[in-house]
């Protein structure tokens, strides 16, 4: 349903495994991407890391609210940020990143430094984020919290919007929430085996409904859970209309896209 992908690649290119991978990226970096640098790392806990980057070839770039930029790394691997702030005229952005397990993702925000270069691609369109109308329920994990902050940067920022988290830990989740400005209307709810949690945010998402037909709803973050919460609400009779989905991973998955369905 949402197709993982990694960042794109010329189709003659030779595949990792016959080409020396200095070659590889070197091909990929001078035909797909900008180049940038980490102008600061800052540690919001020990899972979070707020990330400014900044480079010549972001600035006058058009962001939108929800637009994602994908960060390349070893080899052809790459993934997607979305930025809770984007300056063109500095050409700097900033996003959160969450650090969990071995993955590539998580080891270089882990080790990220000051001054370190980086290729990447974007910005580019992802969630609109400034065409969702209110009120609006977002739902998402650790993974989109950034997403969320993206919302204050939208012309009615984060009035009436519910938001409600599926998390490992409430204290360090709303350490980085509260450091990048989600602060009201928050509901984090800690996993559970199962996704036996999930049985309270859906009861959560039908009395937001039930009070306000009109709601729309944004689903972002861990795949299966995007899908029980889409099928709950199709179920109530809500218009698909009403409903983003934005997976940004699912268990055994990586490289997700990011892009709403």
């Amino acid at each position: 349903m949402w197709p993982g992908t990694r960042l794109p690649m010329v189709s003659r290119m030779p595949s990792q495994s016959t080409a020396p991978s200095g070659v590889v990226e070197s091909m990929f970096h001078r035909l797909v991407s900008r180049r940038a640098r980490v102008r600061e790392v800052e540690s919001v806990g020990e899972a979070f890391r707020l990330v400014t980057i900044e480079g010549e070839d972001l600035e006058d770039r058009r962001w939108t609210p929800g637009d994602m930029i994908q960060i390349g790394f070893a080899g052809l691997a790459g993934r997607a940020y979305t930025p809770l702030s984007f300056e063109p005229r500095t050409g700097t952005a900033t996003f959160l990143g969450f650090v969990h397990g071995q993955g590539i993702a998580s080891n270089w925000l882990a080790s990220a430094t000051t001054g370190e270069p980086l290729f990447l691609v974007g910005p580019r369109s992802a969630l609109d984020l400034a065409s969702v109308g209110r009120p609006l329920f977002f739902f998402g994990d650790e993974t989109s919290f950034s997403t969320a902050a993206a919302l204050r940067a939208t012309p009615e920022g984060i009035q009436e919007v519910a938001f409600s988290f599926e998390v490992e830990s409430t204290e360090a989740s709303r350490i980085a929430l509260d450091r990048i400005g989600v602060t009201t209307g928050v509901t984090l709810t800690v996993r559970e085996p199962e996704g036996r949690h999930l049985d309270r945010i859906e009861n959560e998402l039908m009395r937001a409904l039930l009070a306000e037909p009109r709601t729309r709803c944004v689903f972002t973050g861990k795949a299966p859970s995007i899908q029980r919460l889409y099928k709950a609400v199709r179920r109530a009779g809500i218009s698909a209309k009403q409903v983003t989905n934005v997976a940004y991973w699912a268990p055994g998955r990586k490289g997700f896209s990011g892009v709403q369905r």
